[in-house]
């Protein structure tokens, strides 16, 4: 009879918790009832986070995969694609 009485009761318990979890509100805050606003996240820049993917993709072409290394101009424009993704990554952390 105890061991009856102890399982419903944790039961009820585990319902009532269950219940519980389910009526309060999201766990983020801010974002309203129907969630986050739609769209990038303020701040983001796609376009700019498109060019610094490009970028990196045609410095590692220039550094694996052209076989020569042009008097110096190869290592001259991997310098540059340096130079602009860093100027990039300044852009990226403005709003």
């Amino acid at each position: 009879m105890v061991k009856g009485l102890c399982f419903a009761s944790g039961v009820i318990f585990g319902v009532l918790l269950t219940c519980a979890a389910c009526m309060q509100g999201p766990a983020y805050s801010g974002a309203g009832y129907y969630g986050p606003p739609p769209g990038p996240p303020p701040g983001s820049h796609p376009a700019i986070s498109q060019a610094m993917s490009e970028l990196q993709h045609a410095r590692y072409v220039l550094q694996a995969e052209a076989a020569s290394d042009f008097r110096g101009h190869k290592a001259n424009a991997v310098g540059f694609i340096d130079n602009a993704l860093s100027e990039l990554q300044i852009c990226m952390s403005m709003p």
